[in-house]
């Protein structure tokens, strides 16, 4: 209790007046029941956030937004009781500056008593505590965060007494040492669990953050199971006084998986390595975003570069290496590529380069891929090259040897017909049903034996460049009339279709386009059921026509799609097996068409 001096009165109130208003601390004095505000110095002045005008007011008035607060209840029970209140952090709704807020208080309330005992006021003694209280909960708010975010990544954390050993860790950290989660263990015991031949790791790692302050150490760990994990283990020393360190908090990590993948990827490259090495590949990356290309060695020996060695570039080094006849479609093989939609990023395509030091002439094959990112924007372009500069020269030695053979077999061919069909004459003279049967089938069977001779006659004059396209004028619709009149024996199961229409006059080699309309109709006849309709349809597009041959027959897969105009190409599957054929008729057809457009 308080009790106010009676000797000396009016001194004694000017001396606790002159205390009041001179204390280190907020201090107030409320009197009787109605807790009028007596005294008040301007620190709980300050802290109230109001003025010396609420001095002679019941606290209420002078404070109306404690109104719906505990504080009153408690201030009349100490009034009532005598018994003193303490609060700790406390959380009072002041309003300050016209503004509400929340702040933190240490307060006591005293009761005062008169000199027979009796209570007559309360002494109030407040200190604030707001940005201790606020602070604190920011830590506590990022140690929480920090578990949690330890919790989400599987880091085990430990905070380590560097003065007796003593080591304060989570759950995790147990686990990551293969451990219960709910067992503690102590700094030296989890040392003992380390692989013993990487235990001079950890000790030069802990002498060099006594230097650095930086802890630091990847390590390999043995569980109770026998089985060995990776760890990764990073810490900071604190320092006190004179750089003495104190502790050492610090998270572990088990990075056993990494170390797996990282391993697996290191074999990987070193396969790869070695695999190109033996199959002589040249390798290359392109950095589309940053347009910078790494060839390795070999890469640079296929173009001819001699011992350079400093940086490359696509127009620089790779266009400027080309055949100048290999230039234009090998950049569309690139462009396409960039393009997902049309190629899903697949890059194949086989030219020429002239070495641009030894100006030597090779052959090469390059394949590669084409990375996007989910916008379908090209990142970046890697693959290999391959020297096939020998296989193309025998290529070359078998194209020629195909087409001196194929020469060399029309003749007797052409003779062997003219025969056949002077006996299918006399054959018709004599009624003879057999024989005419049996002339008719050798007729048909040398006519394929004939397109096939052709066939690779102009496979071989176009891969050595000597296809000729004979051009003049010629009515389209007539030639397809003829294709159809052409192929009407082999597709008599079948009903094929044309409107005809006013002529088409074409500028063009006419055999040419009549064997790509023969190869289509054929095609349509032989890759669709019987009795189904075969509709073929011309229409005119500005200065270009578009033939179409439609049929109901087993469609082509995606994924043969962008395959079926190569050479040698066919599709293998149940749905095709038992149908002959080379694979280069689509193949020519398409050769055709580009020589006819390129004239």
């Amino acid at each position: 209790m308080i009790a106010n001096s009676t000797s000396s009165g009016a001194l004694s109130q000017q001396n606790f007046d002159n205390f009041m208003a001179q204390a280190p601390v907020a201090l107030g004095v409320l009197r009787g029941p109605d807790l009028i505000i007596e005294l008040a110095n301007s620190h709980i002045l300050q802290l109230w956030g109001k003025g010396t005008s609420i001095i002679g007011k019941p606290l209420a008035d002078g404070l109306p937004e404690i109104k719906d607060q505990p504080f009153l209840g408690l201030l009349k029970n100490v009034y009532n009781t005598g018994i003193p209140h303490h609060g700790y952090e406390a959380k009072v709704i002041l309003v300050r500056d016209n503004v509400p807020g929340d702040y933190y208080f240490n307060f006591v309330y005293q009761a005062i008593t008169d000199a027979d005992g009796s209570i007559n006021g309360i002494m109030v003694v407040a200190t604030e505590v707001t940005e201790q209280v606020l602070s604190r909960r920011r830590l506590e708010d990022a140690e929480e965060r920090l578990r949690l975010a330890a919790e989400a990544t599987g880091l085990g954390t430990f905070d380590l007494d560097l003065q007796n050993g003593t080591i304060i860790h989570s759950p995790r950290l147990a686990e990551i040492f293969g451990r219960k989660k709910t067992e503690t263990v102590s700094h030296a015991a989890l040392r003992q669990i380390v692989l013993p031949a990487d235990l001079p790791i950890i000790i030069n790692a802990f002498d060099k953050a006594l230097q650095t302050g930086i802890y630091f150490y990847e390590a390999r760990v043995i569980w109770l199971d026998a089985t060995i994990h990776w760890i990764r283990t990073t810490g900071k020393i604190i320092y006190g006084t004179n750089q003495t360190p104190l502790r050492m908090p610090g998270t572990v990590q088990d990075i056993t998986e990494q170390k797996r993948i990282l391993d697996d990827l290191q074999k990987s490259e070193e396969n790869l390595r070695l695999a190109t090495q033996a199959a002589e590949l040249g390798t290359f990356d392109l950095d589309l975003l940053n347009q910078s290309m790494q060839w390795d060695r070999r890469c640079r020996e296929l173009f001819g570069m001699g011992d350079f060695d400093g940086p490359v570039s696509y127009d620089n080094q790779f266009l400027l290496g080309l055949h100048p006849d290999d230039k234009e479609k090998t950049d569309q093989a690139v462009n396409r590529a960039y393009d997902r939609q049309l190629s899903n990023g697949e890059y194949d395509v086989e030219y020429r380069t002239i070495g641009i030091d030894d100006k030597k002439l090779r052959w090469v094959r390059a394949k590669g891929k084409v990375s996007f990112n989910d916008q379908d924007v090209p990142q970046r372009f890697i693959g290999a090259v391959l020297d096939i500069t020998e296989n193309k020269l025998n290529e070359i030695r078998k194209n020629d040897f195909i087409a001196i053979a194929s020469h060399e077999l029309k003749t007797p061919l052409t003779s062997l017909k003219a025969y056949i069909q002077l006996l299918h004459v006399k054959a018709m003279k004599s009624g003879d049903s057999f024989l005419l049967n049996a002339l008719q089938k050798s007729e048909n069977q040398i006519n394929k034996m004939t397109k096939l001779i052709y066939g690779f006659l102009d496979l071989s004059k176009l891969e050595s460049g000597k296809l000729r396209l004979e051009r003049y004028e010629f009515d389209l619709i007539a030639l397809i009339e003829e294709a159809l009149a052409e192929n009407q024996p082999i597709a008599q199961s079948h009903t094929i279709s044309f409107a005809g229409g006013n002529p088409i006059i074409l500028t063009a080699d006419r055999d040419k386009i009549g064997q790509v309309i023969n190869n289509l109709i054929s095609n349509a006849v032989k890759y669709s059921p019987k009795n189904t309709d075969i509709k073929v349809s011309v229409q005119r597009l500005n200065h270009q026509v578009k033939i179409s041959v439609r049929d109901n027959g087993i469609g082509i897969k995606l994924k043969d799609q962008q395959h079926i105009f190569q050479r040698f190409y066919r599709v293998e599957d149940d749905s095709t097996r038992g149908f002959s054929g080379f694979g280069i008729g689509l193949y020519l057809s398409a050769e055709i068409i580009d020589c006819t457009r390129a004239k």
